[in-house]
């Protein structure tokens, strides 16, 4: 019977993913010498050439998220919360209706944000001084983080509106997870690893706005070759793939 990797396993994607991450926490102690609009227009550039790489390689928030996700995935003893596909699709707007709400009410002011620290998206109101706002922040933070024990990543699915900007744009990406069907078993390991619920296993290229990224549904894969991080065109033609005498239809 075929299992996936164990999540604990650290393969060499997800250490490179790690030290990427402390290295952008590095550059966020020291970001008062790099320019904002730099930063900002090299994410974007990477979100346009291979999809939202900052929500699963750099964003520290994304980091804690999945580091308490493996501790909870240890207390309940390897299970996790799926939630379940109307509810989950109900939620993922929910983050484009908030970057919508901030885009509509900055108006003019819009660029300005655009240009702003992605990581201000959850830092903005952390402050150490005594206010009513801080101490909601922090509230706020906390209860995001203890939900991370049993459903993975949620600030960054339902409610981060860097990531919706980072995800809208990553639909134009020209690299992109592709999947062999001639190779695919039809498994759905894939689905199951991905942290966002991202159907892999119903598509030939993954060009989901919620997908991050971090690479753990090639990690899951038990057949080499199935699944690979490649070149793809911004477009591609739908059409039917065979799986076991089966149709799928793809995306």
């Amino acid at each position: 019977m075929l299992t996936a990797r164990k999540k604990s396993r650290f393969t060499w994607r997800r250490i490179l993913r790690h030290l990427a991450q402390l290295g952008y926490i590095f550059l966020i102690v020291f970001s008062a010498y790099i320019e904002n609009f730099t930063i900002i227009i090299m994410l974007s550039i990477l979100s346009l050439l291979g999809g939202a790489f900052f929500c699963g390689w750099l964003c520290p928030l994304g980091m804690a998220q999945e580091w308490l996700g493996r501790l909870g995935h240890r207390l309940l003893g390897g299970k996790r919360i799926r939630v379940p596909g109307k509810v989950e699709r109900l939620l993922v707007f929910s983050r484009y209706v908030l970057l919508a709400v901030v885009l509509t009410d900055l108006g003019v002011f819009a660029f300005t944000y655009f240009i702003s620290e992605p990581y201000q998206t959850f830092t903005g109101f952390i402050t150490t001084q005594w206010s009513y706002i801080g101490l909601a922040a922090w509230s706020y933070l906390g209860l995001l983080l203890l939900v991370s024990l049993f459903i993975d990543r949620p600030f960054c699915r339902y409610l981060c509106v860097q990531g919706a900007r980072y995800g809208a744009l990553s639909l134009l990406r020209v690299f992109s997870i592709g999947r062999n069907a001639e190779l695919c078993i039809n498994c759905r390991l894939c689905d199951k690893a991905c942290p966002t619920q991202v159907a892999v296993s119903t598509k030939n290229h993954v060009r989901n706005p919620q997908c991050i990224n971090c690479l753990d549904c090639i990690d899951a894969c038990p057949v080499k070759g199935a699944l690979k991080y490649k070149w793809v065109l911004p477009i591609t033609k739908r059409r039917p793939m065979n799986i076991k005498g089966t149709s799928k239809k793809q995306l």
